[in-house]
């Protein structure tokens, strides 16, 4: 009885201990997550007020001066506004991205693909692969916009050290009752200490999915690729 006691007693402990340790870990994770999105926002928010603000009031100041005094028009000027107006509406089509994501309503892997497509034209070097399939089942909106969230925080990591030899494959599978996103990344030659940074953020994007969509993640290394598998209920 006494030993019975005694091995309850440790197992208790071991396990108090394991979940004290577990739960540290994720709220260290869930700390990283909340800076990393406020991070993002702010970018975003200077980007307006020290661009989009200031061009459109000079734009607007130009229509009032020429609306008043027609002579005040010149050409040159003119398409110089142009190019502005232009270029206004690209960064509030980055932005109307970032806020409310192309497909997010209605296809999770059209989603997918577009962002990626994004990161392919940003980065020509990148030797990204997609693998999609044609038919998906109606996720919530609010699932698509948090799974793009993670897949643009693993897309962060990984082109942040963008070399020739960097291989990114990414697939979304679908099964009876569970979903799959798969995300590749195979780097002949990366040094011990960007291994290591780099294995530390992506496990914080592991324990933020288990948390918030309530799923699996499993992570695998082959030599120089790393394999992470996100699973979640449909």
């Amino acid at each position: 009885m006494i030993i019975t006691n005694f091995l309850f007693i440790i197992t208790a402990v071991i396990v108090v201990f394991y979940w004290f340790l577990s739960h540290q870990k994720t709220q260290r994770a869930l700390i990283w997550w909340n800076s990393k999105q406020w991070l993002r926002m702010y970018h975003e928010g200077e980007a307006i007020q020290n661009g989009l603000l200031q061009e459109s009031f000079v734009i607007r100041r130009y229509l009032e001066v020429s609306s008043i005094n027609p002579a005040f028009y010149q050409q040159p000027e003119a398409k110089y506004y142009l190019a502005t107006i232009e270029k206004f509406h690209h960064s509030l089509k980055e932005l109307s991205d970032y806020l409310y994501p192309a497909h997010i309503d209605n296809s999770l892997p059209l989603a997918i693909w577009h962002l990626l497509n994004k990161w392919k034209a940003r980065l020509p070097g990148l030797n990204l692969k997609i693998e999609l399939p044609t038919v998906w089942h109606q996720e919530l909106p609010s699932t698509s916009c948090f799974l793009l969230m993670i897949l643009e925080e693993f897309m962060q990591i990984a082109a942040g050290n963008l070399s020739s030899r960097l291989s990114i494959y990414i697939r979304l599978k679908d099964s009876e009752n569970c979903a799959e996103l798969t995300v590749q990344i195979t780097d002949t030659k990366i040094p011990q200490q960007t291994y290591i940074s780099n294995f530390t953020e992506l496990d914080y994007i592991r324990l933020i999915f288990k948390f918030f969509m309530i799923g699996k993640c499993f992570y695998h290394c082959n030599n120089n690729t790393e394999i992470w598998c996100f699973i979640w209920r449909r």
